[in-house]
């Protein structure tokens, strides 16, 4: 088996064996709690990570669309412990290894992801590359690049004009989504709860949106940082002044509060993958969550922003609410089954916002 490099930023080297394409490739570490191996490859989330994954074994049930959250694979490599070749799925359609070769994405694997994920939160291990080419010796060059890498998102898969999904007849609302690449997983969920969405160009989307005819704007998940995009935060305010009802989720919540002028700081341990605990500040009840974020709300906040959810493990923000205004947001994300990881909690409050019940608290 060839063997294959994994170099950190700080300099260190992991040896392990070569998975997926040969070839050098280099971005952000995200280290991904979860099993859903399909998901976080295909999630726009995860463009520009090199998705180590810290479940023993990925690929067990191989390949099948039904597990993809959009139709491009969207991490740029791949980190494992250990990787499966003999899947025993019914509807698997192809190895996961097979997958990354044919997607162009370079991987590795044995690797203990469970101590790299203690030592890159320890050592704050931000970047990293995947080596897999025979008799590679670049590695001062390398390290270089890697010191240099900023991740720089366009949103190249996002729509260029209007698309809509859902019931034409029937329908219970329809909503506008400023699309990121917006995942398969979003439009089948408000199509189970009989919402029309349409989904907008990112940086028009709250133009759009203002100009009628929706009830209410969802800015979803995506990939990168509101830094990079202040022209969204600041279209996003406009919506925020107009009454209009808003719910962002992950990236999108974060680009609802820098709107409101709310700062972000980095997390030390980002939140990526499932499992993670959030707390209702309110009720008290805690489900488990699906997240993949890296920022979080700093602990100055803007007059009438109030957080509703809170991690009790590292005690971050989750949730909040824009008092006297139908604005919500949540950096934890829904999933495909409304019983899980407070979904229902999020279709709920959207409903209220689009309703005009939130003002009943």
């Amino acid at each position: 088996m060839q063997k294959a490099t994994l170099l950190l930023d700080d300099g260190t080297r992991l040896e392990g064996e070569a998975a997926g394409a040969p070839g050098t490739v280099t971005g952000s570490l995200g280290l991904y709690t979860g099993g859903d191996y399909m998901n976080a490859l295909t999630d726009p989330s995860s463009d520009g990570h090199l998705c180590a994954f810290l479940m023993p074994t990925v690929g067990l049930w191989g390949v099948n669309t039904e597990h993809c959250e959009t139709g491009k694979l969207w991490a740029r490599g791949v980190i494992a412990r250990d990787i499966c070749h003999s899947p025993r799925n019914w509807r698997s359609a192809e190895t996961l290894e097979y997958y990354l070769r044919r997607n162009v994405i370079t991987g590795i694997s044995h690797i203990d992801t469970g101590s790299l994920y203690r030592y890159a939160a320890e050592k704050n291990i931000q970047k990293c590359a995947v080596v897999s080419s025979p008799g590679f010796t670049g590695w001062e060059a390398l390290r270089q690049k890697l010191a240099g890498f900023r991740y720089e998102n366009s949103f190249p898969n996002a729509v260029k004009s209007s698309e809509t999904y859902g019931p034409v007849r029937g329908a219970a609302a329809h909503v506008a989504v400023c699309d990121f690449g917006a995942s398969h997983g979003l439009v089948r969920l408000l199509a189970s709860m009989r919402i029309r969405a349409t989904l907008l160009p990112p940086y028009d989307a709250a133009t759009i949106f203002l100009r009628g005819g929706y009830e209410g704007l969802i800015v979803p998940q995506g990939p990168g940082a509101p830094r990079n995009h202040p022209g969204i935060s600041q279209s996003l305010l406009a919506v925020i002044e107009a009454d209009a009802p808003l719910m962002g989720f992950g990236l999108g919540a974060l680009f609802i509060a820098s709107a409101y002028g709310a700062r972000l700081k980095p997390m030390q341990s980002p939140h990526r993958g499932m499992w993670f605990p959030v707390q209702n500040e309110r009720s008290g009840l805690t489900v488990y969550t699906r997240q993949y974020h890296a920022q979080v709300l700093s602990d100055e906040l803007p007059g009438g922003l109030a957080v509703t959810h809170r991690c009790p493990v590292d005690g971050s923000s989750e949730g909040f609410r824009i008092e006297g205004r139908p604005v919500a947001g949540y950096q934890y994300l829904p999933c495909a089954d409304i019983r899980l990881g407070g979904t229902g909690e999020m279709i709920h409050t959207l409903f209220a916002l689009l309703k005009g019940d939130w003002k009943n608290g």
